[in-house]
């Protein structure tokens, strides 16, 4: 044969069993050639280690994430993931399953012989939900004050705890997870005030007066975005979260979303106390007269988006909108009175102007990467299709629809364009509790959206894919709502990578010469370890 035949690139190509098998477990190539992986269901991954276990009972320590070295591969990656996700609980409470009655008689639902207690371990996902092969994953949400406990970069100012076992869970189950670091009324650290950052004393209700104490709403004490001295604080925290999760490619490989956030009010979302009412505190005065301009807030976003596009390199950016959650400041320094007026005579930004500024500064600037959700889907209540403008986010349809639960009218703008992904969370538990609530969401996102995933409170979900043996009224499955909507993921944006890979390439060219070792980390458990060279 030929010398320019043997040195040609070649294709290897291994098997992945269901239980982590590979076939054949060792493969020799040169600079050059590939490997194809085969996998046996979407859950499941290859990842590089740094060495082989001391033990048959512990798994290989994966390699760091490096897009750049060819030794440290990990895959596949599931970019912008459809389906359906269940969102952890927050900082109060979790869920936990029990034989008979709830102590204190905290229940949400019963099935099977089990009971859905509302007194679980704070910020935990339940095994179950974990376990349950019909969710897509989960979004892990956070607060700034219990990941980042103290000033500065260093390893003993974080604990991530928290994070870790969150996202060991996502690892071990073969499922993604999306992110988010929220500061707001209840995940702002005490200590920036001490570190450069202007307290400002707010009070706020949100949408409504349950969040009250009083017309008034909840006194907090936030920093601004727009103070460069909390920027930098922020940044620096999601800089070092970042880092943590590359540190095991396992572990990043899941990411499915990370979402902008560090201005808030009570969630996620992203917003700011904004109300200015007589006898209240006016918080769009409190911002003004600390320096928030819209041009500063645009700022505080351009400066994040760029962060995560690099700090987080290849994954989906997801902002969670709302679209009047912005207090009313021109940038001549004028706000909202309580009369409705301008302090300054000179005109305020309407009540959704810098949000859709902020999208469409996103979507200019971050392109695919930018994903846009809204965090508020209602059940379906009528066909929101308004032809022949379109029922995906034509300004008539939109217009048309108001008022009649149909999804919200700004992610629906965002999708008209047929280049960004755009998803949903559901409304909380006041509005979706019972299986037909959860299938008539997501009735919604499909019929009156392009949505490609959608997430749901953990209880509702458990209760959805448990009772009626997990058939919802509308005849589908949980799992079969997943599949239509990474299917969906997958037609509607074929220019981008499969959300739900089931092969995985790898080109080896200049790795040093030796031995590399990998495994399929959700089969790997203790006397089931398989090691691929």
């Amino acid at each position: 044969m030929a010398a320019s035949a043997l040195a040609a690139p070649a294709v290897v190509r291994v098997q992945v069993g269901a239980d982590g098998s590979l076939s054949p477990a060792a493969v020799t190539i040169k600079s050059g050639d590939t490997i194809e992986w085969t996998f046996t269901s979407r859950r499941q991954a290859v990842v590089a280690a740094q060495s082989e276990a001391a033990a048959t009972n512990a798994c290989p320590v994966p390699r760091a994430f490096d897009a750049r070295n060819p030794a440290a591969f990990a895959g596949p990656a599931s970019f912008a993931p459809g389906g359906v996700f269940s969102l952890a609980p927050l900082e109060d409470r979790g869920l936990q399953l029990v034989r008979g009655s709830c102590p204190g008689g905290r229940s949400q639902a019963s099935a099977n012989g089990q009971t859905l207690c509302n007194n679980g371990p704070a910020l935990t996902t339940m095994e179950d939900t974990w376990a349950d092969p019909n969710n897509t994953g989960v979004f892990i949400r956070l607060l700034w004050n219990m990941v980042q406990i103290a000033p500065g970069t260093a390893d003993s100012s974080f604990d991530f705890r928290d994070l870790d076992r969150e996202v060991s869970q996502a690892v071990r189950h073969g499922k993604l997870y999306s992110l988010a670091i929220k500061a707001g009324h209840d995940g702002t650290p005490d200590w920036i005030f001490n570190n450069g950052v202007t307290r400002l004393n707010l009070q706020d209700n949100g949408n409504g007066p349950e969040r009250g104490s009083g017309v008034c709403g909840v006194k907090m004490t936030l920093g601004s975005p727009t103070d460069p001295a909390y920027q930098k604080l922020y940044f620096d925290m999601l800089t070092k979260v970042a880092a943590h999760l590359r540190s095991r490619a396992d572990w990043y490989r899941a990411l499915a979303y990370v979402k902008p956030s560090g201005a808030n009010l009570f969630s996620h979302e992203n917003r700011l106390p904004m109300k200015c009412q007589p006898g209240c505190t006016c918080n769009p005065q409190v911002f003004a007269e600390h320096g928030y301009t819209p041009s500063k807030l645009y700022d505080f976003y351009h400066k994040q988006f760029a962060l995560l596009a690099k700090e987080f390199p290849g994954k989906a950016v997801s902002y969670q909108l709302i679209q009047d959650g912005f207090p009313l400041v021109n940038d001549s320094g004028g706000y909202e009175t309580a009369s409705g007026g301008s302090s300054n005579g000179k005109p305020l930004p309407n009540g959704t102007e810098q949000t859709e500024h902020i999208l469409e500064m996103g979507q200019q600037e971050l392109g695919s990467l930018f994903v846009v959700q809204h965090n508020g889907l209602q059940v379906f209540k009528a066909d929101c299709a308004d032809q022949p403008t379109g029922r995906r986010g034509g300004r008539a349809a939109i217009q048309a629809n108001r008022g009649l639960g149909c999804p919200n009218r700004w992610v629906l703008r965002a999708g008209a364009d047929g280049k960004t992904i755009t998803g949903f969370q559901t409304q909380n538990l006041a509005e979706i509790s019972t299986p037909a609530d959860v299938d008539l969401a997501l009735k919604n996102a499909w019929v009156n959206s392009d949505a490609s995933f959608v997430e749901l409170y953990e209880g509702p979900l458990w209760v959805a894919v448990h009772m009626n043996n997990g058939k919802l009224p509308g005849g589908k499955t949980i799992g079969q709502w997943t599949d239509t909507f990474i299917e969906r993921r997958r037609t509607k944006f074929s220019s981008m990578s499969d959300p739900a890979p089931t092969t995985f390439k790898q080109t080896f060219s200049g790795v040093p010469t030796g031995t590399l070792t990998y495994f399929e980390p959700a089969s790997c458990k203790a006397g089931t370890i398989t090691i691929g060279r």
